[in-house]
């Protein structure tokens, strides 16, 4: 989907990521000025809203750098392809189809767990809160809930290690991730489980997992959802559902009131395609509005 109505702009910008590609790939460069380069054209697809070129430029950039990372298995490689994933998610996201984004992060899960075996928890925090984020967004719970739990264990290998501040500023506190868990373990079939809260409690101390435990209750989004979603018969078909609905919608997402057609679309399509009954948030919600 062009999110980009200036034609002209659109191939500029598409010349100026051809010509970036080329640059990132030569030898006359330093990496400082490839960084710079890299960074200044982000900026601009971002400025620009320009979602579908900073897909194809994105995921173009993951696969050079996955190729690099087979040859020469380093966290250093590692680091930079989950940075380029993180920028498929965006771009995505800026799309409204940000589930795309999840083959992307599938293939990443042998360069995290690289460099988690490597230490560098920072950057294995950050990529595992953004994408924990990202799938919540989308409602993809068990798989928020694992990116929560990592970037959970990346904190507390933080603190161990006595940092409490990142070098962004963000500071480091352990009922933050905890909270995080709880809130996307709240949405799953096995909720907050006893294994889980044992280990939360033995982390905080009881009195502070009360306290986090009492403001998920508080955050939580009082919508009622169809518990179809729940089971392992609607988990395993969401990203070709989401490919259905995305062709039967024509790919165009994120205008006012689509989410009434990409419900109608969504519960034909589970019931036509996968023999699953489903109902819409406004069905099981008519007391609320949704646009």
């Amino acid at each position: 989907m062009n999110t980009m109505k200036d034609p002209s702009k659109f191939e500029e910008l598409q010349r100026q990521g051809e010509t970036l590609e080329q640059l990132l790939q030569s030898t006359e460069y330093s990496e400082q000025e490839k960084q710079s380069a890299l960074m200044e054209y982000l900026n601009l697809l971002n400025s620009e809203r320009a979602a579908e070129l900073g897909v194809t430029f994105s995921e173009r950039l993951m696969e050079r750098v996955a190729s690099a990372l087979e040859v020469h298995p380093t966290a250093d490689i590692a680091v930079d392809l989950l940075y380029a994933c993180l920028l498929v998610q965006q771009f995505h996201s800026m799309q409204f189809d940000a589930w795309r984004a999840h083959p992307a992060i599938e293939s990443c899960r042998s360069a995290l767990q690289l460099l988690e075996l490597d230490g560098k928890w920072s950057d294995v925090l950050r990529y595992c809160q953004d994408t924990s984020d990202m799938y919540g967004e989308i409602s993809w719970w068990p798989e928020a809930l694992y990116y929560a739990k990592r970037a959970y264990n990346a904190m507390k290998e933080l603190i161990k290690q006595g940092v409490t501040v990142l070098e962004n500023g963000e500071l480091l506190d352990l009922r933050d991730g905890a909270f995080a868990i709880c809130c996307n373990a709240n949405q799953t079939a096995e909720g907050i489980s006893e294994s889980l809260s044992e280990m939360l409690s033995a982390d905080l101390g009881a009195e502070d997992f009360h306290a986090v435990l009492e403001e998920v209750q508080e955050a939580k989004d009082e919508t009622v959802v169809d518990p179809v979603e729940l089971t392992p018969e609607y988990l395993d078909i969401r990203y070709e559902l989401e490919e259905k609905i995305d062709d039967a919608l024509d790919h165009e997402r994120g205008y006012y009131d689509f989410c009434k057609e990409y419900w109608l679309a969504k519960r034909m399509i589970l019931r036509n395609d996968y023999g699953i009954r489903w109902q819409s948030p406004a069905q099981l919600n008519p007391t609320m509005e949704f646009h």
